[in-house]
C-alpha cells in the first residue's frame, strides 16, 4: 500500500484529503512551510505557474512591439491584452487552489486545479479588478496612498477566499476584512516580508545567471551595471541586438517561473494561519472529514 509520501508525489487524480497538524504558525513556520510545500510539488506548481509565464511573456510582446499591437494592428493589442489578463488570472488562481489542497494534504493534478479554477474563473475576475480600481484610484494622489495601502492589505485574501469559500465578490472582499482587520499590522509584516523573499530569490538567480554569461564571455553587449540593474529593477536592456534581447526575455520567464509560486504559496499559508488564529480553522479539521478540499472549505 504506497504511503503518504509516495501519493502525494505521485499527484493521485482521486483526491483524498489526509491529516495534517493544523497550528498557528510563526512567520519562520510559515516560510519553512512554503518551500517545503513547493519542493514536494514542484512539479504541480511549475506546470500551474506556465500560465501566468504565458501573461508574462504576452505582456513583454506587447511592450516590445507595442506600436504594431496598437498602431497597426489595434484588434490584434487587444486580443493579446485580453489573453494576457486572462492566463495570469488563471496562473493565480491555479496556484493558490493547488497551495491549499498540498497544504491540506490532499491528492491532486494539474487537470483537476485548473478545472477548479476555471469554475471561479469570473467571480476572481471580477473580485480582482474590483480590488484592482480601488487600489489604484487611491493612489491617485498622495493622500490616498495611506489608504490604497490599508485596504490593499484588508482585502489582500479576497483571492483565498473567492477560491475557498467561494462567496459573492462583495462578501469576499468582507470577509477577508475579517481575517486581516484583528492583526493588520501583524499581516502587512507578514505579506511584506514574503514579496520581499519571493523578489529577492528572482533578483539573486537572475543576476547570478547573468554574471555568469559575461564571466564566460557568451555576452559582449552588456556589463556588470546593466545585469544587476536587469535583476533589481527589472526591464529590458537597451542597444542590444534581437537575439540577447530574447534570451534575457527567455531567462527572465524562467526565473519568474521558480519565483513566482513562493509569493503565492506563502499568502495561501497565511489565509490559513489567520482562520487558525481566529477561527479554530485546527480545530474544525478535528471533526469527520470530507473528501475535497471546496466542500472543507466552503
Amino acid at each position: 500500500m504506497p504511503t503518504h509520501n509516495e501519493t502525494s508525489r505521485n499527484h493521485k487524480s482521486e483526491p483524498t484529503v489526509g491529516t495534517t497538524a493544523l497550528k498557528p504558525m510563526q512567520f519562520g513556520d510559515i516560510l519553512d512551510t512554503t518551500f517545503s510545500l513547493y519542493r514536494k510539488h514542484f512539479s504541480l506548481f511549475l506546470g500551474l505557474v506556465a500560465f501566468s509565464g504565458l501573461s508574462h511573456l504576452a505582456f513583454h510582446l506587447l511592450v516590445d512591439f507595442s506600436e504594431f499591437f496598437f498602431d497597426r494592428s489595434r484588434l490584434l493589442g487587444i486580443a493579446t491584452f485580453l489573453m494576457t489578463f486572462t492566463f495570469f488570472i488563471i496562473g493565480i488562481g491555479g496556484i493558490t487552489i493547488g497551495s491549499g489542497a498540498t497544504y491540506l494534504c490532499e491528492n491532486v493534478t494539474i487537470r483537476s486545479v485548473l478545472q477548479r479554477t476555471m469554475d471561479r474563473f469570473w467571480p476572481l475576475l471580477s473580485c480582482f479588478l474590483l480590488w484592482l480600481l480601488v487600489v489604484t484610484v487611491l493612489t491617485v494622489t498622495v493622500i490616498g496612498i495611506p489608504f490604497a495601502i490599508y485596504f490593499a492589505v484588508r482585502w489582500g485574501f479576497f483571492i483565498q477566499t473567492i477560491m475557498f469559500e467561494k462567496p459573492v465578490i462583495t462578501i469576499a472582499l468582507g470577509r477577508s476584512g475579517e481575517l486581516v482587520k484583528p492583526m493588520w499590522w501583524r499581516v502587512f509584516g507578514m505579506l511584506l516580508a514574503i514579496l520581499l523573499l519571493s523578489t529577492v530569490v528572482h533578483a539573486v538567480i537572475e543576476i547570478s545567471i547573468g554574471f555568469i554569461l559575461i564571466a564566460t564571455n557568451l555576452v559582449s553587449e552588456v556589463d556588470f551595471i546593466d545585469i544587476l540593474e536587469w535583476g533589481l529593477f527589472g526591464g529590458s536592456f537597451e542597444g542590444v541586438t534581437p537575439f540577447f534581447h530574447a534570451i534575457s526575455i527567455v531567462i527572465h520567464l524562467a526565473v519568474y517561473a521558480i519565483s513566482f509560486p513562493i509569493w503565492i504559496i506563502g499568502i495561501t499559508l497565511l489565509y490559513f494561519n489567520q482562520r487558525i488564529r481566529i477561527e479554530g480553522f485546527d480545530i474544525e479539521r478535528q471533526g469527520p472529514q470530507p473528501n475535497t478540499i471546496e466542500s472543507d472549505l466552503g
